[in-house]
């Protein structure tokens, strides 16, 4: 933008004053090249500021640093060799003949990259516990301009937080970043660090990185799970064992509680605990507790030991034999005999039902492990476990795109992510990826949880031009089987918007167009683009062209620059314009010269032509005067007087 300089003071160089808002001429005719500089501290810049007006006294630059007097010429070069003003803002003047100014601010933007970033934790030393929120910082030194700084913190490789700054100062500063996290168990193997990136936008170089020195730590938790311990069916006489570990750190202690029985071995190591039944009897039947504990906390987890004796198969028959079942709802399940029995019950755990149907209103457990028993005349006490699924419906199904926002750029890699909240079990689960109806992915989950997880999935995507207004969309389905009801929720679509880069049309635009001399030729410069591409003409200003809609009429040969830009990138061609003599005027000249010389020879032919075989050759020897006016008479005076003629021979006249 040009402003209005109304005066000027000489004070040792000019000082310019302009004021917002006065008169002002149409546009300031002041063109800068480059437009703008991104220059780290102590190198050399070096901008050319120049005008296509004719009507001017001079111009010059103003700065702390380069500046220059008023010169009567048409462009003035800002240079310096070593810029270390971190708050120069040029400006370069035109004087007009009329003694109004006008100026252009050269924007001008100075940066260091850090001396170095660092990454501690705060108020914190030692091990960490899990679910304890703590605090590191990463410090950065001694960088500039702040508001180009982004700060970005990975665990691992995942990048978990960026950070900008929004504060305009010009100079180097100290700045620190900070990110909570909340370590859960086994982070003692993640490793976090921060980077500090200068973005110095498309006119800069490229992005500098430096990054910290690695944090890692130790994460204590207490034991959350008793693993590998199962319950355990045996033949009698034969040997068993029963394993228990625990996932805690500190590395648990172990202890086992149960009833009195022969032939048990305790052994315990540094993974865990292992009870040994060397030779299984009926005495042995029975619940087994292995208990884990650290100085956080403690857990338990029972197992139940039967003995398979020689007795033939159970004859309970469960109606149903399997039940798939929503977390909450009724159940009913009838246990129910082919012979004689004794005695029949139904177990869930430690609890005895004593019924042949066991029935709750409400199934809010989701671990039950329900099981008939009976004990038959003459075959003895047998069990049969019901099969039992108890699942739960997602609570949301939701899809976004990690670390973005905004419309996407054409080519670049996004990472869209499927949130699904409270589902279960784990196990059943299978997320579907959509693009509108086209399927792209589908996900199964081998991991065995019984009770409600949330679960995020994520897919790949580098979108073209073709993709934009697309929609993505992602299903949770759970597979329950045959026996099962099968269900299926599905997000919200996310429609995306992609941008992409300026494409001139060459087919419009060769890059050498021949003009001839005096008449005027249309370049015509269109771009594919979005958003939109913005199209500007870039040559010489001393040419004679007349610009309008994009379009650009040259009457002489040159360089004509064409520049399609929009936010995504910038893309030009160079049009060679040649100038050809146009001899069409002496061709058609020269042809009208040998009409005319053909025109003539012709008639000259034709008369000598006519003269010998149209018109007759008469003598007027022995003429005879007659009274007897005929048509052969000659006037003379009025009067009549015959001559009679005799006509001659016709001579052979060859062409």
């Amino acid at each position: 933008m040009c402003e209005i300089i109304f005066s000027r003071i000489f004070l040792g160089f000019p000082l310019l004053l302009w004021i917002a808002g006065g008169p002002t001429h149409a546009a300031c005719p002041i063109e800068l090249n480059p437009l703008t500089l991104v220059v780290r501290y102590g190198d050399s810049v070096s901008v050319n500021c120049s005008t296509t007006s004719i009507d001017y006294e001079g111009m010059g630059w103003e700065a702390t640093l380069g500046g220059t007097a008023l010169k009567e010429v048409n462009y003035v070069i800002w240079n310096v060799e070593n810029l270390t003003d971190w708050t120069i803002q040029p400006v370069c003047y035109l004087t007009q003949k009329d003694g109004e100014q006008c100026l252009k601010k050269f924007p001008v933007i100075l940066y260091k990259t850090p001396g170095s970033v660092s990454v501690s934790p705060q108020s914190h030393s030692g091990p960490m516990v899990e679910g304890t929120e703590y605090q590191l910082q990463c410090d950065i030194q001694n960088v500039a301009p702040l508001r180009s700084l982004v700060v970005k913190w990975y665990k691992g490789n995942e990048t978990v937080k960026t950070e900008t700054f929004h504060n305009s100062t010009r100079i180097p500063v100290d700045v620190f970043s900070t990110l909570n996290i909340t370590p859960r168990r086994f982070e003692d193997e993640v490793k976090y660090r921060c980077e500090a990136e200068l973005d110095l936008g498309p006119k800069g170089p490229l992005a500098s990185v430096l990054s910290s020195q690695t944090l890692h730590f130790a994460v204590y938790f207490p034991p959350q799970n008793i693993l590998e311990l199962r319950d355990t069916e045996v033949d009698v006489g034969s040997p068993t064992g029963l394993n228990c570990s625990s996932d805690g750190n500190p590395r648990p202690e172990y202890s086992w509680t149960y009833h009195r029985a022969p032939n048990v071995k305790l052994r315990n190591n540094d993974g865990g605990s292992l009870l040994t039944i060397e030779q299984t009897t009926g005495e042995n039947i029975g619940n087994y507790t292995c208990h884990a504990s650290n100085t956080l906390g403690k857990v338990f987890k029972i197992a139940r030991v039967s003995v398979r004796g020689a007795e033939p198969v159970c004859p309970i028959k469960l109606i149903p034999e399997s039940v798939v079942v929503k977390y909450g709802s009724p159940i009913s399940v009838s246990c129910r005999n082919t012979t004689s029995v004794e005695e029949i019950y139904w177990t869930t755990g430690p609890e005895v039902v004593n019924d042949t149907t066991w029935s709750v209103l409400e199934l809010l457990d989701w671990d039950i492990r329900p099981g008939c028993k009976a004990t038959f005349q003459g075959i003895g006490r047998c069990s049969k476990p019901l099969h039992i699924t108890v699942y739960k419906t997602p609570d949301s199904v939701s899809i976004s795109v990690l670390r973005h926002s905004g419309p996407m750029v054409e080519g670049t890699k996004y990472q869209l992510q499927c949130d699904i909240q409270n589902i279960a079990p784990l196990q059943n689960l299978v997320v579907k990826w959509y693009k509108g109806n086209e399927p792209l992915d589908n996900v199964t989950y081998n991991t065995v949880s019984k009770t409600p997880v949330d679960v995020s999935d994520t897919l790949m995507i580098s979108p073209s031009r073709d993709d934009d207004g697309a929609q993505y969309r992602c299903r949770a389905e759970l597979d329950l089987g045959p026996e099962g009801p099968q269900h299926t929720v599905t997000s919200e679509p996310l429609s995306i918007t992609v941008h992409y880069k300026p494409c001139i049309n060459a087919s419009r635009l060769p890059v050498r167009i021949p003009v001839f001399r005096g008449y005027p030729e249309e370049l015509v410069c269109e771009a594919e683009g979005y958003p939109q591409p913005r199209i500007k003409w870039v040559y010489d200003p001393a040419k004679h062209v007349s610009e309008a809609g994009g379009n650009l009429t040259v009457f002489e040969a040159g360089l004509y620059n064409c520049t399609a830009t929009n936010i995504v990138e910038t893309s030009f061609i160079v049009v060679e314009v040649v100038l050809n003599e146009d001899y069409l005027p002496l061709i058609a000249g020269f042809v009208a010269f040998m009409v005319v010389v053909i025109s003539v020879i012709f008639v000259f032919i034709y008369s000598i032509y006519y003269k010998n075989t149209k018109m007759g050759r008469y003598s007027l020897k022995k003429a005879k005067l007659s009274s007897t006016p005929n048509g052969n008479v000659a006037q003379n005076g009025g009067r009549d007087t015959p001559l009679p003629m005799t006509k001659l021979s016709q001579p052979n006249i060859n062409f």
